[in-house]
């Protein structure tokens, strides 16, 4: 993971190109940098600091929010407003060139599982700068969300492929973190393969935070005309000290 966040040349010529092409004025986002882009708190560290840097030729103001961090059954990210980490400031401005210091701390360290925030770093239009009107120009601020965990007593970084299969031409993976804290995924993939071992199909997903208790049920479609040739399944999770696979044989009626 990178340690820094700034908005990268080719992203500003990305939404350029996006927006001028509807015939859109755009107002672009200013340039900045946050580090780092991860913290991680115990009971030895509840205290950190996070450094926003305006690297544009304008001032810079910015908007500091904290939320509670979870995931539903669905394993899609929930948030919402929480006292237990405790930040400042929560408004800032920073001149061209110069830098600020976001202070965080935890008010306690949890016992059995990990606690997990983000605290949200939002750009606010320039002081006397009006937001334009909806449909008259494209306003660009970024919102940034730096993830908070706070580590138990012990942890056990613990994952598993809890379900794979495949009906109706869809097959079906589900990835479960059983251990007490997160576990970070560089790469989630699901592939058909024939019965000689040849991949047919493979789809990553993008995927990444698999938080403590959380499962997330993945899906893909497999490609009508191959789904017949289709034999076994094969799922991987490899990333942040954890390697999970799994492999089924798919029967003929899978495509029904």
């Amino acid at each position: 993971m990178p340690s820094s966040f700034c908005l990268p040349t080719n992203l500003v010529a990305l939404l350029l190109s996006l927006v001028l092409s509807a015939w859109t004025p755009v107002l672009l986002a200013g340039e900045f940098a946050i580090v780092p882009l991860r913290i991680a708190l115990d009971r030895a560290a509840r205290s950190a600091e996070v450094t926003v840097r305006n690297d544009d030729k304008v001032p810079l103001r910015m908007q500091v929010e904290a939320m509670a961090w979870s995931q539903d059954a669905e394993g899609k990210d929930r948030y919402e407003p929480t006292d237990g980490l405790i930040f400042f400031p929560r408004l800032m401005e920073i001149p061209p060139g110069e830098s600020r210091i976001v202070r965080i701390g935890v008010r306690a360290a949890p016992v059995s599982r990990e606690e997990t925030y983000r605290l949200f770093i939002e750009q606010l239009p320039a002081s006397g700068q009006a937001v334009p009107p909806r449909g008259a120009s494209l306003l660009v601020l970024l919102r940034v969300g730096v993830p908070v965990f706070v580590a138990p007593v012990q942890s056990e970084r613990r994952g598993q492929i809890s379900h794979l299969e495949m009906k109706g031409g869809q097959a079906l993976i589900t990835v479960a973190n059983v251990g007490n804290v997160h576990f970070v995924a560089d790469r989630v993939e699901l592939a058909a393969l024939s019965h000689d071992g040849t991949r047919l199909h493979a789809r990553q997903y993008p995927e990444r935070y698999f938080l403590a208790g959380a499962a997330k049920p993945l899906t893909a479609a497999i490609p009508r005309e191959l789904c017949p040739q289709v034999a076994a399944l094969e799922a991987v999770v490899v990333g942040d000290d954890v390697e999970l696979r799994r492999k089924i044989d798919v029967g003929p009626g899978a495509c029904n």
